[in-house]
């Protein structure tokens, strides 16, 4: 029975090559943290989960919106998969959402936006996780976007059109409201949050067996989770490794995440430019138990990207107690607080410094992992749930 606050929750891209990116994190934890709360916390609003949308509008829905984990086999990564998904949602979501009587539609994924749901007298809320090809069109905004004009406009669209704009961090808000000119009262900030229990109780599974398949020595190592494009930052990392390497430090750089062959050669390249190439061990992509020990194992988790719309890994590492160096601006610096080394992404020197500060000073380090526990928990998966429904009450008590 329709309630007049039926709620749609989007969990298709569950079921592309997005469920192993961040964006498929952001949507698990959202879903599982919604269904954790009682019906009193919902505050009366029904909440739906999309599981299928077919091509003419077929679809499945759950209520168990915990539940759905979306192929388990999909390979990765599959982009012609996403892009179907992306027209279907395009051509097909209106006519879903309508017959099944959802007043509003929370697209996670922001990148398909549907067509005909005003129409359909359905409203839309989208999450905007960063700006990153917004603010630099000429790396991030190919041909197949429509190039760097065409491109920018196609992101003012997708979010100024929509009813209600839910950012994962205030600077991801900031540059909505900024970059795209989104009114204020229709840009809100909903903080990302983790399973705790997940990252804070230590893995039953054995880390030196771990260490050992994965190749990892007696060297210490920080750890970097991610990507190769321009904004994380490769070259800082490589370069700051070099530095602190000269100054003594027998320090390597494990590398977790799944890269192309192109990613993979362009890493080496920079590395080898820098002179570390023995010190850098890719390991690919791991599971959260296997990245919870490599958190634990690590002198620290080094994330300094130029530019960033939360960064989860963060809150990841601070859960497990380790030391966190990051960026000392932007989403970066907002979740590490008080909590890490920042430095300046484009400082090298300052880097290499923060890199041996960490593995040198016990007292720092202790330091630095007693700060991040207190911290993660203002990033739980339930204080996303619980703010994430006290939007949606707001959202709805404001319409007609």
């Amino acid at each position: 029975m329709t309630t007049g606050r039926r709620l749609l929750l989007d969990l298709t891209p569950l079921d592309t090559p997005a469920r192993l990116r961040g964006i498929g994190r952001y949507i698990r934890e959202l879903a599982l943290g919604l269904a954790g709360l009682s019906s009193h916390e919902r505050a009366g609003i029904e909440i739906v989960g999309l599981t299928h949308l077919g091509w003419s509008g077929s679809y499945r829905v759950t209520e168990d919106i915990g539940s759905f984990e979306g192929d388990a086999d999909l390979p990765y990564p599959n982009e012609s998969h996403y892009y179907r998904w992306a027209y279907r949602q395009r051509f097909a979501l209106w006519r879903a959402a309508a017959h099944i009587g959802a007043t509003a539609v929370h697209l996670c994924d922001p990148h398909a936006t549907p067509w005909f749901l005003g129409r359909a007298g359905v409203r839309r809320i989208v999450t905007c996780h960063d700006l990153v090809p917004t603010r630099y069109p000429a790396r991030y905004l190919s041909a197949k976007d429509g190039g760097a004009f065409v491109g920018k406009e196609i992101e003012k669209r997708r979010y100024k059109t929509a009813d209600l704009v839910v950012a994962i961090s205030d600077a991801t808000r900031a540059d909505v409201r900024t970059l795209l000119r989104v009114p204020e009262e229709r840009v809100v900030r909903v903080h990302n949050g983790i399973d705790l229990s997940r990252w804070s109780i230590p893995s039953s599974s054995s880390a030196d067996a771990l260490l050992q398949r994965l190749g990892i020595g007696q060297s210490e190592f920080v750890l970097y989770v991610g990507g190769s494009d321009w904004r994380k930052n490769i070259d800082g990392m490589m370069a700051g490794l070099a530095q602190a390497r000269a100054q003594g430090l027998d320090l390597e750089l494990v590398w977790a995440g799944h890269l192309e062959p192109g990613h993979i050669r362009a890493v080496e390249e920079q590395a080898s430019r820098f002179g570390v190439a023995a010190a850098v061990r890719r390991v690919g992509y791991l599971d959260d138990d296997e990245l919870s020990i490599l958190y634990r194992a690590a002198r620290a988790h080094l994330f300094i990207s130029r530019c960033e719309g939360f960064g989860l890994t963060l809150v990841e590492a601070m859960a497990t107690g380790c030391p966190v160096i990051t960026t000392d601006s932007g989403a970066l610096r907002e979740v590490a607080g008080d909590a890490a080394l920042t430095v300046d992404a484009e400082d090298h020197q300052a880097i290499a410094a923060a890199l041996l500060r960490v593995c040198r000073d016990e007292s720092i380090r202790a330091d630095l992992v007693r700060r991040g526990r207190e911290r993660a928990p203002l990033f739980s998966r339930e204080a996303q749930a619980r703010a994430m429904v006290g939007v949606y009450r707001d959202f709805f008590d404001r319409q007609p």
